[in-house]
This record gives C-alpha cells, structure tokens and sequence, in this order.
C-alpha cells in the first residue's frame, strides 16, 4: 500500500468521525423572535404604566403608527430610541435585554377604606408621638412650647382625636429629635410601597461613584461583607481591624 492510499485512508476516518458541520442560522427568524418579545415587553412596560399608545407615541415624537408596528414585532426601535422609552417608562435600558415581564403598576390597594386608614394612622402616629416625647422625657406643656403649639391641642393629637396637619408635624419632629419618616407608616403592602421609596430616594442621594459601585453586580460580595461587618459587635469588629492591620503592615 503506497502513500497515497494510506492518506486517503486517514482522510476519510476523520470525515466519518468528524462532528456534524454546525447549521447554517436563520438571522431573519432570530431577529424576527426578537422583535416579537420587545414588542411584548414594550407593551407591557406600557400598560404598567397606564399610558395609551397615543400617550407613549407624542411622548417619543413618534407616530401612533410606529408605535403599534413596535408593539406588535413588524419594526423594532433603535438604541436611542429605547433609551428614550425606557426613561419615559422609569425603566432600566437592560429590562428591554430580557424576557421579563412586569407586574402591573398600580396605587397599593388598600384593605380598608381611605377615611378608615386615616382616623386608624391618626391614632398610630398619636401613640408614636406619644413615645417620642417620653423618650425626651418631656411634659406636654414643654413640647407644646417648643414646637408652637399649646398643650391642650398637643394632648389631642397624641390620643389621635384630631387630625395632626404636617407642618405641625414637621415642627414636633424637629422638637423631638426626630425625623419626620419616623411617623410613617411601616407595615402592610402601602407601608412596604412607602419605604421602598424612601429606600430609593435616600439611594439617590449617595455620591455618583457609591451608587455606581452598589449597582455592579460584581460588587456583590464586598457588598456583603460590609453587611456582616456592620453586625458584628463592637469589640469583635475592632479584633478584625487589628489583624487587618497585622495583615497589611
């Protein structure tokens, strides 16, 4: 058998066991998928938003027309036009990368009626101020004075028998040392609702460079180790400072 022959040979074993050659992709039908699920998850940003087409489409200068076609897959919106209804829609850019759908935005759906909720927070914020005024170890005639008001009307917004107006509010916050949220309401879906904004709010006010550290996902794991430190009790804290000392000197 000459040279030829066993080459021949060779070259067609590895044809027989060579792996399959990959399919050839459809690009039109994978952009076609992606355009249909945008246009899901545009519309779905949308409602969660309570906004007609018409709305969302003078919102971007864009016709109704267009709008629609994106909804729906025909078309899909360019990068800068994403950015533009994901600002509109109080949405990251990336939620649109995804398959996620929202759940419907809607004002907390209260389990008692609105005048039930105020006459029962008017009593719980009463009880709340109540506290805070022992806890300064004030009379009722001291704090009267010093939030301008008079102690008989004090007296009646701690037993929660008369609406407490929140300039009134804010001034009695002020006397007692207190910030004004610490009257807010902090159970239930609206108490939740309510700290998640003021959560977000306070995120807001960090230094450009922290929130974009707490916003990398990669961050993570200092993130959590900050949070186990902020645990640990104070002389257990200071003992892991010093071997970080140790560490690094």
């Amino acid at each position: 058998m000459d040279f030829s022959e066993i080459s021949a040979r060779f070259r067609k074993k590895r044809e027989e066991t060579a792996p399959p050659a990959p399919a050839e992709r459809n690009f039109a039908e994978i952009h076609a998928l992606r355009a249909r699920v945008l246009g899901v998850l545009l519309r779905d940003a949308r409602q969660a938003n309570n906004l007609s087409i018409a709305e969302l489409a003078a919102a971007l200068g864009e016709s109704e027309a267009t709008v629609e076609a994106w909804e729906f897959g025909l078309e899909s919106p360019s990068l800068p036009q994403l950015e533009l209804i994901a600002y509109r829609l109080n949405l990251p850019v990336s939620h649109f990368f995804g398959t996620q759908m929202l759940e419907r935005k809607r004002q907390p759906d209260l389990s008692i009626a609105p005048q039930e909720y105020v006459l029962l927070r008017q009593r719980v914020i009463g009880i709340r101020l109540t506290l805070a005024r022992r806890e300064a170890r004030l009379s009722l005639e001291e704090l009267a004075k010093l939030s301008g008001t008079d102690a008989e009307t004090l007296s009646a917004y701690e037993f929660g028998q008369i609406p407490l107006p929140f300039p009134q509010l804010a001034s009695l916050a002020i006397a007692l040392r207190k910030a004004p949220s610490y009257f807010l309401e902090d159970v239930g879906q609206l108490g939740g609702w309510l700290a998640l904004q003021e959560a977000y709010e306070r995120f807001c006010e960090l230094p450009e460079e922290i929130r974009a550290f707490v916003s990398q996902p990669n961050n993570l794991p200092y993130l959590e180790i900050a949070l186990r430190l902020s645990r640990l009790p104070l002389s257990e804290l200071r003992a892991v400072g010093e071997k970080i000392l140790d560490i690094t000197l």
